[in-house]
This record gives structure tokens, sequence and C-alpha cells, in this order.
């Protein structure tokens, strides 16, 4: 779009001066016939101008932003090149100028007196990036405004969001901010996909008591088992059943190193014989070392007297 326009300084020898006022200081950028523009951002105009790697024209008229302008008047030619770009919190933007002879020659004898830019603005207003300028006679002429043309970068990303969202590729940003809006709107579950999250976890707290109740039961089993094959003592049985349920490697193979030296206190009773008074006796065979002294430590006799 053609922006306001700014009279040229003349330098000290009467010609064209090699840094110009592109775009005025502050954030608002008003034209004289009302439209405004915003300039939050004039690092990132810099910063698009450096990254195009190309000069920018100054043309007459703008003859090259305004097709009615050309109606026969053949090839445009250019007034100059803007070559470099600076910030200045109290200029705005300035822009070097490699003027034509021709352009100095009408701008020393001031023939042409204002400056115009061009720039692509986004739909809020903000400018993204300087296009070029013009030497014209009135500033802000009622001309085609690139201005009021999104640029095709942000048009092709409109594009693509729509299309994203299931809409038309031709959809604008009130269609599109709508389908995002009930994307992300909370929305009734389907009852066939999912459950609710108090379901769940009621589940869970199923699943892990039961395995808690299993590996209590299996634990039991397992501990009974030694117990019965002589590998621990009844007084050993919550211990063995604790660490059987904590860490069943270390039960495993504290049963394989251990030697089963009370299986005979579990023997069946029709194993041990009667003796002449009534009264049941050890069988009738002598007791090893090795079982002297486990009576021994449980207090008892050969016997099985206390």
């Amino acid at each position: 779009m053609t922006g306001r326009g700014f009279e040229l300084a003349l330098n000290t020898e009467g010609g064209a001066p090699d840094w110009v006022q592109i775009i005025p200081p502050g954030v608002a950028v008003r034209g004289r016939d009302g439209r405004a523009w915003s300039l939050a951002d004039p690092r990132a105009v810099l910063v698009a101008f450096n990254a195009s790697g190309i000069d920018l024209p100054i043309d007459y008229e703008h003859q090259e932003d305004d097709p009615r302008q050309r109606v026969g008047n053949g090839p445009v030619p250019a007034a100059g090149w803007i070559k470099e770009l600076r910030h200045d919190p109290e200029s705005g933007i300035l822009g070097r100028v490699e003027w034509t002879a021709t352009a100095r020659r009408m701008i020393g004898a001031r023939e042409y007196r204002y400056l115009s830019p061009v720039f692509h603005h986004d739909r809020a207003g903000t400018i993204i990036r300087l296009l070029g300028a013009s030497l014209v006679h009135r500033p802000n002429l009622q001309l085609k405004a690139l201005a009021c043309e999104e640029p095709e970068t942000m048009t092709a990303t409109l594009s693509r969001i729509a299309t994203a969202l299931g809409l038309e590729a031709t959809a604008d940003e009130t269609a599109i901010l709508t389908a995002i809006d009930s994307a992300q709107s909370p929305a009734s579950p389907d009852p066939s996909r999912f459950v609710p999250i108090e379901a769940v976890h009621e589940l869970m707290a199923e699943r892990i008591q039961f395995k808690a109740t299993a590996s209590e039961e299996r634990a039991n089993t397992r501990v009974n088992a030694a117990v019965e094959a002589g590998y621990l003592t009844p007084g050993m049985r919550d211990w063995a059943v604790a660490l059987c349920r904590s860490d069943p490697a270390s039960f495993d193979a504290f049963v394989q190193r251990a030697t089963p030296v009370y299986a005979h206190l579990f023997e069946p009773a029709q194993r041990l014989s009667m003796n002449s008074q009534g009264r049941q006796s050890a069988p009738n065979r002598a007791a090893s070392a090795e079982e002297a002294d486990v009576f021994a430590q449980l207090g008892l006799d050969q016997s099985g007297k206390a």
C-alpha cells in the first residue's frame, strides 16, 4: 500500500540526500486520507529486507503499484534503489538510496519533493515488510493500495489451516476461529469409545487388591510346603511369608540352601510306636548327632518330651 509521503530534505550542495525517511517514528502510522497502520516491530521490517537480498525500487508516482499509472507510458523507470535500511527511534525507518542521475537532477531542482512508501501489512494493519517507495507530488494518493492485499504467504497459510480443520480452502478467519474453538471445547464423549475416569480408578484398585491377595495366597502355600518339608520351623512362618511375598527369588534361594533338618518333627503319628504302657514313643532308632542338637535347641529330650 502507498503510505504517507515525506518531503525530501536537500543537502548543503542542493542534491538528493543519500538517507531518506521511509516510515515515520512511533507505532502509529497515519495517512492523509485517514487510513492508519501500525509499526509494532521495526526490527522485523529490517530483518525482512535483509533476508530478501535485493534492493527495493523507488519509482515515479507509484507507476509500479498502480497499473492505471502505466497505461500508455511504456517502461516504468526507477528513480533510485534502496540499498540499506536502518531504524532510529527519533526518525523512524530510514533508507540509504542510490539515486539515478535523472532523479538527482529533479530532486535538486525541486521538481519532486515527496517520497511515499509502499509496504505490506497484515489484516490487523501491522506493517510486515517494505516493498519500495515512489517520488510523488501529492503523497498518499487514492491508488490501489498493496497493503490492502494480504501477502501471498499469509493467504497460503490460512488455506492450509482451513484444510487441516476440514474447511474449504477459501474459508475466512471467522470460520477458521470458530472451527478451532469447537475443537478445543469439551464435548460429550462417545460411551462406546470412552469410560468414566471413576470407573477406571475403581477397576485399577480392584486389580491391585486382587494381585495383593493372590500374592498372599501364593506365599502362604509355598511357606506351608517348606515348613512341612522341614526347611522351616513354625516359628519362622511369618518371616518366611513376608519374604516370599516381597522377594520370591530370595525366598527360593534360602530354601535351596537350607537342609530339611526339621522334617522328622512333622512325621505322621502312625509312624510313632507305642511303649508297653500304651504311650507313644519316638521311632525305634538311634538319634543322629544332628538330630540330638536339634532336640537340645528345642528344649526336648530325644524321646520327644519337654
